[in-house]
């Protein structure tokens, strides 16, 4: 008996370890058919650098000479491609393309990256990182002289015009008022015609204005009534008279920095194929087309033209690095560029890049870098 309770452990105890090696199996098994969880997908390793094309915009790309005979950058497109592919361990090198021809180097492969504006026209045909700034509409036209200024609007033949009319509605109103008050009020307004009239203007000038004197008024009932009508009418009159020679002495004669509006009018100049001239062609603005910045602000600098409009930032830098800051610069607050990285359709290193992009802008020392670049506006 205790020989068979003997048999029947072992046998037992040999099924028990059989189901456990089963057991093993399966759950060895079961947790190496389990998927690995999916890692971020970097960008595919290349044995060669990177080509990154860019081509002269100050401030944005900034060519100078460097020590060794070549071509060094700065600017700020520079300054943040360095710092995002230095933490994005990114091997690259430069190569100086004409601005029309980055896009196609693009999609021809002989670049892989360019430091480019984002228009409408680029973005459907190759890929933008996330934009690093956004660049106003400016307007550089020839500094003035405020004196001579204030001098030419008073002499211009629309201020005189004004004066002539408003002198003329004095007379009026203060020869109304002597004819009321000339025998009753002779000490005020003289009885002699020339003299009466004369009185009855300088009462109807300084009324009109609100000063009131005191030395003329009224006192019959009549020269009462017509002052208390001028005082009311005077009003109205003086708001719009206010408004007239502001236009004269400010707009007309450049006082004031010029508008888009006014742009119309003026013989204007800018680089065609570009953001800037789409928005002056729709809003039917006539400009005359030169092939660099720098072209343009020569043409106003010389007289040739009235106004050159571009991107403010870029205005200003070239107007304190090779005019001496002799123009005007007027930013309109109107957006019309984006600056980016331009890559080819689909390329792997537009989400890293874009992380990393909006990682820098988001420090404080970018901030910081933007001042030390863009000059302050004149």
């Amino acid at each position: 008996m205790p020989r068979r309770m003997g048999r029947g452990l072992c046998l037992l105890g040999s099924f028990l370890v059989c189901i456990a090696i089963v057991c093993f199996g399966s759950l060895a098994g079961a947790q190496t058919a389990e998927p690995a969880t999916p890692m971020p997908a970097a960008p595919a390793s290349s044995d060669r650098p990177l080509v990154v094309g860019l081509s002269p915009v100050p401030p944005f790309v900034i060519k100078s000479s460097s020590a060794q005979g070549g071509s060094d950058w700065d600017g700020i497109g520079v300054h943040l491609w360095r710092e995002v592919a230095h933490e994005l361990n990114l091997d690259y090198q430069w190569r100086e393309v004409q601005p029309n021809d980055a896009i196609a180097q693009l999609n021809a492969g002989d670049l892989d990256v360019a430091l480019v504006t984002a228009t409408a026209s680029r973005v459907q045909q190759v890929d933008f990182t996330q934009s690093y700034f956004a660049a106003t509409l400016g307007i550089a036209t020839q500094r003035q002289q405020q004196v001579w200024n204030v001098v030419k609007a008073v002499l211009s033949p629309r201020f005189l015009r004004i004066c002539l009319w408003l002198s003329l509605v004095l007379v009026v109103v203060g020869f109304a008022c002597w004819l009321f008050e000339r025998h009753a009020n002779e000490d005020m307004f003289n009885k002699s015609p020339g003299r009466g009239v004369w009185d009855g203007f300088w009462w109807a000038g300084v009324t009109m204005t609100t000063i009131g004197y005191g030395d003329k008024a009224p006192k019959t009932v009549g020269g009462r009534i017509l002052a208390l009508l001028w005082m009311l009418v005077a009003m109205g009159l003086t708001a719009s008279l206010t408004a007239s020679i502001t236009s004269v002495l400010v707009l007309d004669q450049g006082i004031q920095p010029l508008r888009v509006q006014q742009l119309q009018t003026k013989q204007v100049g800018s680089i065609a194929n570009t953001t800037v001239a789409n928005y002056l062609q729709q809003e039917q603005i006539q400009f005359q087309s030169f092939a660099t910045p720098e072209a343009g602000l020569k043409a106003v600098d010389e007289g040739r033209i009235d106004a050159f409009v571009y991107g403010t930032a870029s205005l200003q830098t070239l107007n304190q690095d090779e005019f001496q800051t002799r123009l005007q610069i007027n930013d309109t607050g109107i957006q019309v560029n984006q600056y980016a990285f331009a890559l080819p359709t689909n390329s792997p290193l537009r989400k890293p890049l874009n992380q990393q992009i909006l990682q820098e802008i988001s420090e404080s020392g970018w901030q910081s870098m933007l001042q030390r670049y863009l000059p302050e506006s004149r």
